[in-house]
């Protein structure tokens, strides 16, 4: 219906100086690249990866609080005890010295697929209650506690933390994510148990396409900075480069 006959006023007929427009087009343009941009993220699986992590917050959260607990108990518990890390760091030295002899291809590749199986296995035997993910985190955040404890008296904390971040930012929460979809297929295990409908087939499948396009290649990507760019920044601060 025509607005003079209506007496209603349309957006065209309100009047609009120059500024007005010019913000409108901007916010028009604004939201077209908005749009754009969410659609390329979601073309390329990002989107799927977002969604999942989204749901995943409550196991995330559970996990990180023990590998932060284990991390602090062990840093303890060393320096009350320093004796008790060569049980904690049994069979680390052997492994240091296998790798202080491959080159650095071997160094990443070696560093990626120990760290991409372990994750592999803390998501899969999950199955079995979420034990296994809380025992990896457990496990994991003590003995990095007993290295940074030993490190922080022989080299500082300076040291430890440019030792660890430029590949630890990428690695730890990739491994934490690992250990979470764990924890919650051995939650989907329990509920279906407790006669609940869980369709732990279809959260499996999702699990894993998570892991290998997403976890693995940053595991990668971290694995490749710890030969490559680790031991540069390390050198810098030594002075050794």
């Amino acid at each position: 219906m025509d607005n003079a006959k209506t007496g209603e006023t349309g957006v065209d007929d309100i009047p609009m100086d120059g500024d007005a427009t010019n913000e409108i087009v901007t916010d028009t343009i604004e939201v077209s690249v908005f749009k754009k941009e969410n659609k390329m993220v979601c073309e390329s699986g990002l989107c799927k990866v977002r969604a999942y992590l989204s749901g995943l917050v409550p196991e995330i959260t559970v996990v990180v609080l023990l590998f932060i607990l284990s991390g602090i108990a062990g840093y303890l518990y060393t320096a009350f005890n320093p004796a008790s890390s060569d049980v904690a760091l049994e069979g680390l030295e052997e492994l240091v010295e296998l790798i202080m002899n491959m080159t650095p291809l071997e160094i990443m590749l070696f560093i990626f697929f120990n760290n991409a199986i372990k994750s592999l296995f803390a998501f899969v035997l999950g199955l079995g209650f979420g034990l296994i993910p809380l025992l990896f985190v457990l496990s994991n955040g003590y003995i990095l506690g007993v290295v940074t404890y030993l490190e922080s008296q022989e080299n500082g904390f300076t040291y430890i933390f440019l030792g660890i971040m430029p590949h630890g930012i990428i690695e730890l929460p990739m491994i934490l994510i690992s250990a979470a979809m764990g924890v919650r297929m051995g939650l989907n295990v329990i509920n279906s148990m407790a006669g609940r409908y869980v369709d732990i087939k279809g959260e499996f499948r999702q699990g894993i396409s998570i892991f290998f396009r997403f976890i693995m290649p940053m595991l990668l990507l971290a694995a490749g900075i710890e030969t490559f760019i680790t031991p540069v920044v390390i050198g810098l601060y030594t002075g050794i480069i």
